[in-house]
């Protein structure tokens, strides 16, 4: 797979950091925390959680720094700033957002195998 190929590719994958899954867990928001309020809370803290997920990019590492930024700095920032609290829905946010983080680094640290054994 070339260059071009592999650009290509990466605009037909969709992830959790796309503009529907934002729209998708502010929706839900709405309806968890009762209301507008709940639904922009829910909609920065699933647009900083997609921002965390370039974290995930560094071979081997990336995900336990994506967890430890998303865990000690994004989600209580979000939470005083917003006052919201922890509910099943921003737990499914942080670990699905986690979880696909987790497959980035898996990827680009066999990436970075591959590369070293040529």
């Amino acid at each position: 797979m070339g260059w071009g190929e592999a650009k290509e590719y990466a605009k037909s994958v969709r992830t959790v950091s796309d503009l529907k899954f934002h729209l998708f867990w502010a929706a839900l928001g709405y309806f968890v925390y009762g209301g507008l309020d709940g639904a922009l809370a829910v909609f920065i803290l699933s647009i900083l959680y997609g921002l965390c997920l370039f974290l995930a990019l560094i071979p081997f590492a990336g995900a336990l720094i994506q967890y430890l930024v998303m865990d000690r700095l994004v989600t209580p920032w979000v939470f005083s700033l917003t006052r919201i609290g922890p509910t099943w829905l921003t737990a499914l946010m942080f670990w699905v957002t986690l979880a696909e983080g987790a497959v980035f680094t898996l990827l680009t640290s066999i990436a970075v195998i591959l590369a070293l054994r040529e």
